[in-house]
């Protein structure tokens, strides 16, 4: 399924969903009669949420991994 968002402004609208990009973009050019001249637009293909879930995570490249919120120098607390 695909998903049209069409920005024009602070406006946003999201349209869809489509089966297929071309249906988007078939709707496309009927629905940018009504923005202004300097609208931006996108479609998005939506995913089902189990298939993120069964995916791997990719890990981040070095320097970018995750930091702790109580930074490098924090000890851990005794209970």
């Amino acid at each position: 399924m695909y998903l049209l968002t069409i920005r024009d402004g602070l406006v946003t609208r999201h349209i869809g969903p489509y089966a297929s990009p071309k249906q988007a973009v078939d709707d496309l050019d009927r629905l940018l009669a009504s923005f202004g001249e300097r609208a931006r637009w996108q479609i998005h293909e939506l995913e089902e949420p189990g298939s993120l879930l069964e995916k791997p995570r990719a890990k981040a490249p070095k320097g970018l991994e995750p930091q702790s919120l109580m930074g490098s120098s924090a000890s851990p607390v005794a209970a």
